[in-house]
């Protein structure tokens, strides 16, 4: 098993990522809304990469399902309220709902993790966050995430609270340039961490921001840094679930190492699963090389927390088809229930991949 998350470039898979996929056993898969355009034809996907994966366990297969502007299957006609509009109705029955119809389509197309809760502390920054967040202090953040992050745990699909240590007060986007925040870990978790402290017995995931904080690391990245993955979130607050990076071909990161070096420099971090989301044909061979010359107790430790995960992922029988027009058709009554809130939101790729 290949320690890594792997994109896919189409809704079939291409004669070269079967190979690649096959010859190197990616431990898991991201979907993009590039790779989801049919329902049936989607869990076709993710079903043969079940069948590529060799062993007992079945692989990650991925998905970033906000809601609102974060949703990979607008083009099969399933959207979702986002965590602001579900957080303002101060409801926590329409916001276990919402976990639920998301989480019943993510079993049919295949998918067994979703990289959602955002537990990131709301703010006014023109970064990637806007809308997306539970609320604007740590208490709302904490318990309307908490309840979505719980009814879609019982629903049977993976959750991954992010972006660890809260990048809510970032003045730029990740996907264009690093952004710099100031704060010791003691700030941090008095403050923008607090959600992730608070949830973390339930959190079986979690994924590290895009950030440079000097005061924890002068030189490296959060998703990159020793300091902040080893040091803060599993020695001090003793987490032992699986952490994944955040997308490493964003332009934090990309503008300052290939993705064989991220890929290896965060598994030195004490990350367990890099995300390289795409062109990963080509990136894979040259990330496998640098992950698999790492010493064998870093691969250990990641590989047996991979495990522990992989053995709670979940597979269920898609719906029919006339089962499925009747999701859809509950869930636009659903979504008729949340109002929409109003104003525009800045652009971000987030919100186009």
């Amino acid at each position: 098993m290949l320690p890594v998350i792997a994109g896919i470039e189409g809704t079939v898979l291409t004669a070269r990522e079967r190979e690649l996929f096959t010859r190197l056993q990616p431990a898991g898969y991201i979907l993009f809304t590039r790779n989801i355009v049919d329902y049936e034809l989607t869990r076709e996907l993710t079903d043969e990469l079940r069948a590529l994966t060799a062993g007992p366990d079945v692989p990650v297969i991925a998905i970033d399902q906000e809601g609102g502007r974060v949703v990979r299957t607008a083009d099969i006609d399933v959207r979702y309220p986002s965590a602001a509009e579900l957080a303002a109705t101060e409801c926590s029955h329409l916001i276990t709902q919402a976990a639920w119809y998301n989480a019943q389509c993510l079993y049919t197309l295949g998918v067994n993790t979703n990289f959602a809760p955002v537990l990131d502390i709301g703010s006014a920054h023109a970064n990637a966050l806007p809308s997306r967040c539970w609320g604007y202090d740590s208490q709302s953040v904490t318990t309307h995430g908490g309840v979505w992050n719980r009814a879609h745990l019982r629903a049977g699909i993976a959750t991954c609270g992010k972006h660890f240590p809260g990048m809510g007060a970032a003045e730029c986007d990740p996907h264009f340039d690093l952004p710099v925040l100031h704060g010791s870990c003691d700030s941090f978790l008095m403050g923008a961490a607090i959600p992730f402290n608070a949830l973390m017995p339930e959190l079986p995931s979690m994924m590290i921001a895009h950030l440079l904080i000097p005061e924890i690391d002068p030189e490296l990245p959060t998703s990159l840094s020793p300091a902040l993955v080893q040091q803060f979130l599993r020695d001090r607050l003793g987490y032992e679930g699986v952490v994944f990076t955040d997308d490493l071909c964003m332009g934090a990161i990309a503008k300052r190492y290939t993705p064989a070096e991220s890929a290896a420099l965060a598994l030195r971090a004490g990350c367990d699963l890099p995300l390289i989301c795409h062109n990963v044909c080509d990136h894979l061979e040259a990330a496998a090389e640098a992950i698999l010359s790492l010493p064998q107790h870093i691969l250990q430790a990641a590989g047996e927390r991979i495990e522990r995960f992989r053995m709670g992922l979940h597979t269920r029988p898609p719906m029919p088809f006339i089962q499925w027009r009747e999701y859809l058709a509950d869930l636009r009554v659903f979504n008729a229930r949340v109002p929409a809130l109003g104003g525009a939101t800045p652009g971000s790729p987030v919100q186009d991949y």
